[in-house]
């Protein structure tokens, strides 16, 4: 079990080197390609729980879309894991910056990881064999496109994690 441990350990750091050193590739994508995206995305990862999303009806965006799609996989997925019954996906274009906002109904994020940021191997204590490389790789990819990646706990219960994409790009 040490030496699986190791090799994800190792493979995981490879895989943040790669992310780094991954060019940004600026497209045009389509609202309601992205829409129909992130709800297969919801399917596909949460499909037992209630879904709401939000995105422009019509228009278009300047952005690298594998890279928000990773970011968008990273997010949902882990949303999914710690949510009880319901998602909230919002994509609002703030002019400058796309924010992709996820909000899950589940026990919030730990006071540390909401204070300091997503760190690389920032396990949490109760799952072990995870080594929370999703939030900071989504933090990574963020800070690539001009971004940010941020952490909140709702006042009841839940947590939101909004990832932000710079899309007026200054030459």
């Amino acid at each position: 079990i040490y030496t699986l441990r190791i090799e994800q350990y190792v493979e995981a750091m490879s895989g943040i080197q790669r992310l780094e050193q991954m060019p940004v590739q600026i497209t045009e994508c389509k609202y309601s390609v992205l829409r129909s995206e992130l709800e297969d995305t919801a399917k596909l990862l949460a499909g037992a729980l209630h879904l709401s999303l939000i995105v422009p009806d019509s228009g278009t965006v300047q952005l690298d879309h594998g890279l928000f799609l990773t970011v968008a996989e990273n997010l949902i997925g882990n949303a999914a894991r710690f949510a009880q019954s319901s998602l909230i996906i919002c994509l609002e274009d703030l002019g400058d910056y796309l924010l992709l906002t996820v909000t899950d109904d589940g026990p919030g994020y730990p006071a540390e990881l909401v204070q300091n940021g997503p760190k690389p191997f920032g396990k949490m204590k109760e799952d072990a064999a995870h080594f929370g490389m999703g939030l900071y790789s989504s933090q990574t990819l963020c800070l690539k496109h001009g971004g940010n990646l941020k952490l909140k706990n709702e006042n009841d219960h839940g947590a939101t994690v909004t990832a932000s994409f710079q899309i007026k790009w200054k030459p």
